[in-house]
């Protein structure tokens, strides 16, 4: 089951239990309508504020000894369990319940494009008040939905990875980074464990329980068990996934925690050794993915990241012409990459996202235009130029005519024609996305 199905199935459960009771109210108490409902929705508020209270009393039992300068007094602790209250109800009650995904690629922007990864029981809705801010920089971003809810997270590992593909193919970046929340953290480790890191340029984590939380004990599914702690030891799943690491992975997170975690105890469970880890006070669990400060740290970090270079792919069998075009367009703030085929240039591109491709097309075996054809497939963002001394061949203008082929220059092609052309590909291919 989806978690936006689950949350819709809860409401409607809500939704029937607040009925009943301003039925009970009006009818066999006699109460005015106005206070019949008022009694039915303060009771279902009274239950959410119960659970939500739960936790926090379940997570003293767990919690890792505060630092006296994260220790809150009567006021911050009203405004802990306040933020943390709202934020769980607009959340299960509003902005997931309604998320159907979310993607957003901003033409031109260089800066590196950053996944979104969810949590246990959540979906990409948990996401709504950081997009604004990626927005905001230009920062092209996609969500995921982890499914089933209780699944395995080994099995979300093949869902991270087509996601990373499709935004890497969407933006033509070689990298991207990674914010995850919760559970998501322990999935996006577990996908580097399996494909690596040479595509991630940070993981950036929220309350991620790295060495398990004691809460998940009384949490079902596949993944809650993953997660759990018990006599101080986090589980054989984590310690396995620990001992995966190296020094170089670990370098790459960023873990963004709160000494007042209300689901993951002890909250020094998310502190990962070798990784940048930064302690926060008086922000709950939900709460991370809107609270301000929460917020500004991920964008100072996401910030911080290099842009990236788009890939620019030229393909010629002759090596003098492969090595002018080459001379030609470096140093114009693109990677350059070069294949002497069209069986190398797809090779290449399975592995390698690309932004642009310039490619003859009078080649032995796979012409250009049928590279082209196929490199769409590929990586149908990419912006294809087709260059040939044969302008009148029917396969060239078919390529034009269904899109294979983005524009023609022929062949011998001035250096100022092709570089106009490939600024305009750089300034557009951004926005067709997948």
């Amino acid at each position: 089951m989806s978690a936006r199905r689950m949350l819709r199935w809860l409401l409607v459960v809500q939704a029937c239990a607040a009925v009943a009771i301003a039925l009970a109210c009006r009818y066999w108490l006699g109460f005015a309508p106005w206070a019949a409902l008022a009694c039915a929705l303060g009771a279902v508020l009274l239950v959410r504020l119960v659970i939500n209270m739960n936790n926090f009393v379940l997570s003293a039992c767990y919690a890792s000894p505060t630092p006296r300068e994260y220790r809150l007094g009567a006021g911050a602790r009203l405004r802990l369990l306040g933020e943390e209250f709202v934020s769980s109800m607009l959340h299960s009650s509003w902005h997931m319940p309604r998320a159907s995904g979310c993607r957003r690629i901003h033409p031109g922007s260089r800066a590196v494009p950053v996944l979104l990864v969810h949590g246990y029981g959540c979906n990409s809705g948990y996401w709504r008040y950081l997009m604004p801010r990626l927005d905001a920089r230009r920062i092209s971003h996609a969500g995921i939905d982890l499914e089933p809810v209780g699944g395995a997270i080994d099995d979300y590992v093949p869902l991270l990875e087509r996601a990373v593909n499709e935004l890497c193919a969407a933006t033509g970046a070689p990298r991207v980074a990674i914010v995850a929340h919760s559970m998501g953290g322990l999935v996006a480790r577990a996908w580097m464990r399996v494909h690596g890191s040479a595509r991630v340029a940070r993981v950036i984590t929220l309350g991620t329980p790295h060495h398990g939380t004691a809460l998940a004990n009384f949490g079902p599914g596949a993944n809650a068990a993953q997660m759990r702690r018990s006599r101080g030891e986090a589980s054989d799943w984590l310690r396995a996934l620990a001992a995966s690491e190296d020094a170089a992975r670990r370098a790459l997170v960023t873990s963004i925690f709160s000494h007042h975690d209300n689901i993951v105890a002890p909250q020094t469970s998310s502190v990962l050794a070798g990784a940048r880890n930064i302690a926060l006070g008086g922000i709950g669990h939900v709460a991370l993915g809107c609270n301000g400060r929460v917020l500004a740290t991920v964008m100072a970090e996401l910030e911080a990241l290099p842009a990236g270079e788009p890939a620019l792919l030229l393909v010629d069998d002759d090596a003098f012409m492969l090595e002018l075009l080459r001379d030609s367009v470096e140093g114009q703030g693109w990677r350059v990459l070069t294949a002497a085929s069209g069986e190398e240039a797809l090779a290449l591109l399975a592995n390698e996202p690309v932004a642009a491709i310039v490619s003859d097309h009078l080649m032995p075996g796979m012409s250009g235009a049928q590279l082209l054809a196929e490199a769409r497939r590929l990586a149908p963002a990419s912006f294809r130029i087709l260059l040939s001394g044969s302008p009148d061949e029917a396969e060239i203008a078919a390529a034009l005519a269904c899109g294979d082929a983005d524009r023609f220059l022929t062949k011998p092609w001035r250096a100022e024609a092709l570089l106009a052309l490939l600024r305009e590909g750089f300034a557009t291919q951004d926005g067709r996305g997948v």
